[in-house]
């Protein structure tokens, strides 16, 4: 019976020998005795219950039992060492991909300004990103498969979180060109009551926001589309099917489309970074956390100051 006991370096060795094919050669490159080399095949062998190599006068080759026996332990070294790294980054707090989510209608903006910077003073940085609507990237992190969430509001989940302000983000109204709102800087949302609306769909965390600030002004918008994309949604209005409230970064958008600041009370997103309390960061996380925690306030929104006065 085979013996489930088999050592990783005797693998090793026995990697070396099979591709050398000479037990001087092996021991050379593995940094061990002749002596040490033949005891570690004859381990192997022994709890293979196999034998692994033809001996004809100094040389060794490998046997058909030898030649199937590679490529098995080639993966095995492989997966002992892959797993190796994985633990030294798990556990060296230097170390660790950055793994962050956000939500899809900051993809456009904020998430490569942010990497963009961030990438300036840790340029090798290991990214791993994950986007979606609110509640599926709030599940990722409470799962752990991300670090830190780029989102607006903060999350409400079942276990403790941290969460740090970054800064309050303006809603606009795009419309489309000459439109008789295309001329208005700013405008009450009452006065657009009678137009057709196109939203984000109601998976969205901003529909919530534009249906609430709709309620306020004391009107249920006419929806003539919905879209879970700004960008299909700045599309549609451009071509005349309606206006939409939309985040103020619609406006640097180099196609960008009128868009009068909305300045009903509450017509705005306050925009934050989540991580879980006990769950400890890995390096590059606490880096870019780090790193935005000394920003000046609303440093992120690029908000021009005299359109929100």
């Amino acid at each position: 019976m085979i013996d489930p006991r088999v050592n990783i370096d005797d693998l090793r060795v026995f990697l070396a020998v099979a591709e050398t094919e000479h037990v001087t050669g092996a021991a050379a490159k593995v940094h061990l005795s002749q002596p040490a080399v033949t005891r570690a095949v004859g381990r192997l062998e022994h709890q293979l219950g196999a034998r692994l190599f033809d001996r004809p006068g100094q040389r060794v080759r490998l046997n058909a039992a030898g030649r199937l026996m590679v490529g098995h332990a080639e993966q095995i070294v492989a997966d002992f060492e892959a797993a190796r790294a994985d633990l030294s980054r798990l556990l060296d707090p230097d170390a660790g991909p950055l793994r962050l989510g956000f939500l899809g209608s900051l993809g456009t903006w904020l998430v490569p300004d942010v990497i963009r910077s961030f990438r300036q003073i840790a340029p090798a940085a290991e990214l791993v990103l994950r986007q979606g609507a609110f509640d599926l990237v709030g599940e990722l992190l409470r799962s752990g498969e991300i670090d830190l969430l780029l989102t607006s509001p903060r999350p409400r989940l079942s276990i403790p979180i941290s969460w740090q302000p970054l800064g309050v983000e303006r809603l606009e109204l795009a419309v489309p060109p000459g439109h008789h709102l295309a001329a208005r800087r700013r405008l009450r949302l009452a006065e657009a009551a009678d137009e057709a609306f196109v939203v984000l769909g109601e998976a969205t965390e901003f529909r919530s926001i534009s249906d609430r600030l709709c309620r306020r002004a004391g009107f249920t918008p006419k929806v003539v589309l919905e879209t879970d994309e700004v960008a299909t949604a700045r599309a549609l209005v451009a071509a005349g099917l309606g206006i939409a409230i939309l985040p103020m970064p619609h406006q640097l958008n180099p196609a960008a489309l009128p868009a009068p600041v909305i300045t009903d009370p509450g017509a705005e997103r306050l925009h934050g970074l989540a991580w879980i309390t006990r769950r400890r960061l890995p390096g590059t996380a606490r880096a870019l956390l780090n790193w935005l925690l000394s920003l000046p306030d609303n440093a992120l929104m690029k908000t021009p100051v005299d359109t929100v006065r």
